[in-house]
């Protein structure tokens, strides 16, 4: 079905709950109206500013369908992703080796959470329903639908040459950071971590007898010691130096990568092609940031978490605006 006024494709839009205004023009869809009874488009930049607390970034505000989205500006740069050797909690393939970052992008300020999943999508997959809360049990196509409808709401109104979609591994951790080499964004390093023998071998009153705390994860995020087994709403713990909430724990984060166990191509900003020398990842995705389940060696900045991009109860993802001019769906 297209527009009555406008003649835009109105297909992908059609299934939502009281779709009768039309993204690209602001016109009811199934009359005509004078010009003076015009509605304002229902997607619209609200602002453009500056944080007087992060001086250096600025929060570009986009509302869609009602529905406010921010996302600050991750500057172009070059910074090392992966960790150290000696990084308490490190896995082998998070070897730390230094990656440029060609473009200026926007990263969202929260995790998509379930009120602005909802407007776009019309269904709720979360096990803990709250609108202010992450969505989570999401998987990895339909992280990409909603940037794709997105995209899609949003065409007239987005910075020239920018589209929505899923950051890149790379992306991610640079943004995560903010300029920090340490475990967490707020500077510091996680103390401590259980072993996988203890966590595979014991019995569960013995695990949770030994389960950690994190004082400095405290500071910034949601895992398995101070969240109550469940989401919580977003931006409710200190961000990172540049704006940014919730980049360690409460949900996994997809990002739009195939995972590669080498960070292929070296010094670059990875894409989604994949890497014929790695077949054995070849249809798995990655996912970072911990969750609200998860210890703190998995909530860390280098922490690379990678699934066949099904689904699971601790997965959501954070939307990237980012420079390019073709969007892959798959």
């Amino acid at each position: 079905m297209n527009c009555k006024n406008c003649n835009q494709d109105l297909t992908s839009f059609m299934f939502l709950k009281g779709f009768n205004y039309c993204p690209y023009c602001g016109l009811e869809i199934n009359s005509e109206k004078k010009e003076e009874e015009k509605k304002s488009p229902s997607a619209y930049i609200v602002s453009n500013t500056t944080d007087p607390a992060f001086p250096s970034n600025s929060i570009l505000t986009i509302n869609a369908f009602n529905i406010n989205f921010e996302l600050i500006k991750c500057p172009a740069g070059k910074f090392l992703m992966g960790s150290p050797i000696d990084e308490i909690g490190r896995f082998k393939n998070e070897t730390q080796h230094e990656v440029f970052i060609n473009k200026d992008f926007y990263i969202g300020k929260y995790p998509i959470t379930q009120a602005q999943y909802i407007a776009l999508i019309d269904y709720n997959p979360s096990e803990i329903k709250s609108p202010n809360n992450p969505v989570q049990s999401v998987d990895w196509d339909h992280a990409k639908e909603f940037c794709y409808r997105l995209n899609k709401a949003t065409q007239n109104i987005r910075p020239a040459g920018y589209l929505f979609d899923l950051p890149t591994e790379a992306q991610w951790e640079y943004a995560c950071r903010a300029n920090t080499n340490t475990s967490l964004n707020n500077g510091n390093n996680i103390s401590k971590f259980i072993s996988e023998s203890l966590r595979r071998g014991v019995n569960s009153n013995l695990y949770y007898s030994y389960k950690p705390s994190c004082p400095y994860l405290d500071e910034v995020g949601w895992y398995d010691f101070n969240s109550e087994k469940k989401t919580h709403p977003v931006g409710k713990k200190k961000p990172n130096n540049w704006g940014i909430y919730d980049m360690h724990g409460n949900v996994l984060e997809w990002c739009r990568d195939y995972y590669w166990e080498n960070y292929l191509p070296e010094n670059a900003d990875p894409d989604t092609t994949i890497n014929p020398n790695e077949k054995k990842y070849a249809w798995n995705k990655v996912c970072r940031g911990g969750s609200y389940d998860k210890e703190p060696r998995y909530c860390r900045s280098a922490y690379r978490h990678y699934t066949c991009a099904g689904t699971g109860a601790s997965y959501g993802f954070r939307i990237a605006l980012v420079q390019s001019d073709k969007f892959v769906k798959f």
